[in-house]
């Protein structure tokens, strides 16, 4: 009797009907009179809990409660418990689970009744339920990984949550993540708003652009270029000593036979047949001339050389650029050379 008066009435007669035929509840079997004491106990239990305002261990009561007798006016108290817990879609869901009860027009009047209760206490609750909207700007959202309340979440709203406070987390590779907090009230349409930038881009090798093409081209004839350069100034320079040792040669033969012609103190080349020496005084002049202008080009060609490879080594590498500028003083003429060596 202890329980009967405790419990409200609905859910009192629950357990004082008779058998129920099992298609009147539609459930398979018929509880037991063993389930039903079982049953009642656990709702007299979650029902002190539910007027004590403790809703988390009235839900766990009813809940048991209804594993032992599926009646609807039991569900109704557990979705009534999440209800008061601010726990909004569980009870929306067990609402709905009433609401959802397949009952026979001989079901217990107790039952329909908690049936029509669930549906008008369902219809309120939509209109309770807070919405999020996450909206993503800077990149496209499918570059984003969202988490809420720690759960991955693959679209950004309208999403329906409890009210109280949720968390959203973007995360993006290479970048530190995103997160933002807000608390949702009852019937609230909230919108967070995350700014993301795009990853910086990764440096990858590519092929060189032309230029780059030219250079590389270009560096794998520098040492045949220089090599080349040097051994053509060596040539010049060697060939100009030479000729230059042969002119003076010569030209001291000239002088040699000019002396001898002139020691009568007359110059007999001015008679006519002249003798023999005047003919070879005369070769050896014109030998020597030749010799010298043939040693002052090779050393002028050896000196071109050697600049142009100068310039080429130096005004030409990259990684350090050379200027030469001409020089023009008050008695010379020459070449500015400046830049790293």
């Amino acid at each position: 009797m202890r329980f009967r008066r405790r419990l409200p009435l609905g859910l009192l007669l629950v357990f004082a009907l008779p058998a129920v035929p099992a298609t009147a509840m539609s459930r398979p079997a018929q509880p037991t009179q063993a389930a039903k004491a079982a049953a009642l106990a656990l709702a007299d239990k979650g029902w002190e809990h539910f007027q004590g305002g403790r809703y988390e261990e009235a839900l766990a009561a009813f809940r048991d409660a209804y594993d032992q007798v599926h009646a609807p006016p039991i569900l109704l108290y557990a979705a009534r418990s999440c209800e008061r817990l601010g726990r909004l879609i569980e009870a929306r869901s067990l609402f709905q689970r009433v609401v959802d009860e397949l009952l026979e027009a001989s079901a217990p009047q107790e039952f329909h009744e908690a049936q029509a209760k669930a549906r008008v206490e369902l219809a309120a609750l939509a209109s309770r339920i807070p919405t999020l909207e996450i909206a993503i700007t800077g990149v496209a959202p499918s570059a984003v990984e969202l988490t809420l309340d720690g759960e991955p979440v693959f679209q950004t709203g309208p999403l329906e949550r409890d009210p109280g406070e949720h968390t959203v987390v973007a995360t993006m590779p290479g970048q530190a993540p995103v997160t933002r907090t807000i608390r949702l009230s009852e019937g609230a349409k909230e919108r967070v708003a995350l700014v993301l930038a795009p990853a910086p881009a990764v440096a990858t090798r590519s092929a060189p652009p032309s230029g780059d093409g030219i250079h590389s081209a270009r560096s794998d004839m520098d040492m045949p270029v220089l090599v080349g350069g040097a051994v053509a100034t060596g040539v010049g320079a060697v060939t100009g000593v030479l000729f230059t040792v042969l002119a003076n040669d010569r030209a001291g033969d000239a002088e040699a036979l000019k002396t001898t012609l002139l020691a009568g103190g007359r110059n007999p080349c001015t008679t006519r047949p002249a003798p023999a020496a005047c003919t070879q005084q005369g070769q050896a002049v014109d030998e020597s001339r030749l010799y010298s202008n043939v040693a002052f080009w090779s050393f002028a060609g050896a000196g071109a050389t050697g600049l142009g490879t100068l310039l080429y080594a130096l005004v030409l590498r990259p990684e350090a650029p050379v200027q030469v500028t001409p020089a023009v003083g008050m008695n010379d003429v020459g070449l500015s050379v400046g830049g790293a060596f």
